[in-house]
């Protein structure tokens, strides 16, 4: 299937940024309450899905192949962004997407990902095929 259409297609949504995302690597710092950046790498990466979702058919979903990110600035729990994704390619299953997490008019995040488009029966296969591997690890005692 050509997934060409694709290219152009927007999204965007508003998230308040809650405890669970903040960083916590650091337990000096943790109190600062400052939000992650995989925390923010998760909702570019829900509105991108969500964007692509509603285009694919039932049996199809998409998974992040690849990211690159740069958050360049701070922003804390119990702020408001605005995220937006932008389809910027496609090359056969794989869609390039643009996104930008902005709290107000300041640029707080932006990425580049690529999602690919594969079917949820390869999944379930993979799945099961992996599963069936360490059921049969021997056993070390």
């Amino acid at each position: 299937m050509r997934w060409d259409f694709l290219v152009g297609k927007t999204r965007s949504e508003d998230f308040t940024l809650d405890e669970t995302m903040v960083w916590n690597e650091d337990g000096d710092v943790i109190n600062y309450h400052l939000i992650s950046t995989s925390s923010l790498l998760s909702l570019v990466h829900k509105v991108g899905y969500d964007l692509l979702d509603k285009f694919l058919p039932f049996s199809m979903t998409s998974i992040v192949l690849e990211t690159c990110a740069r958050h360049v600035k701070p922003v804390k729990a119990g702020d408001k962004v605005a995220i937006g994704v932008r389809v910027v390619g496609v090359d056969e299953n794989r869609v390039r997407l643009r996104g930008i997490v902005m709290s107000g008019d300041e640029k707080i995040l932006e990425v580049e990902f690529t999602r690919i488009i594969v079917s949820k029966n390869y999944l379930r296969r993979v799945s099961i095929e992996k599963a069936e591997k360490v059921l049969r690890l021997p056993r070390i005692l």
